[in-house]
């Protein structure tokens, strides 16, 4: 069974959007649980990947849409829901979550830099591997900037 990939634009009036993917659980009651990746951090200290386990959609009160990617073959995604609670891990479970850790997040700098590049980035390597179509990145290329 195909899964769904989305890219997810928690949006501002004010400042860049921040960008991530999610993979929504389908085995979970609730289809607003799933899997959020993201990189963050700020300019100053730089980025890291992270896997946010059990994410809730719109827990947080944050403005967000969802951007369909397309499917990707249910071998490359696993399932990590353990005792069901939220957790944040930067281990890779899975084909998808290894390729996304490959890619290398904006380290310190002196110039502003934001998560949109490392998604660019993370969908180019997933579409080398074969894991998701090339439009996914042409997706990306129009999301929305705040």
């Amino acid at each position: 069974m195909p899964r769904p990939i989305y890219l997810i634009v928690f949006n501002s009036p004010l400042f860049p959007a921040h960008w991530g993917l999610w993979i929504p659980h389908p085995s979970s009651s609730d289809p607003q649980t799933g899997t959020y990746l993201n990189a963050t951090g700020d300019a100053a200290s730089g980025f890291s990947i992270e896997f946010e386990r059990n994410y809730e959609l719109g827990a947080d009160g944050r403005r967000h849409q969802l951007i369909s990617l397309g499917d990707v073959a249910d071998e490359h995604v696993v399932d990590v829901t353990g005792d069901g609670k939220w957790s944040v891990d930067q281990v890779a479970r899975d084909r998808l979550e290894e390729v996304v850790l490959d890619v290398k997040p904006p380290g310190p700098s002196l110039v502003a830099a934001d998560s949109k590049t490392w998604i660019r980035d993370a969908v180019a390597a997933l579409v080398e591997a074969k894991i998701m179509d090339e439009e996914a990145l042409q997706i990306v290329e129009k999301a929305p900037k705040n």
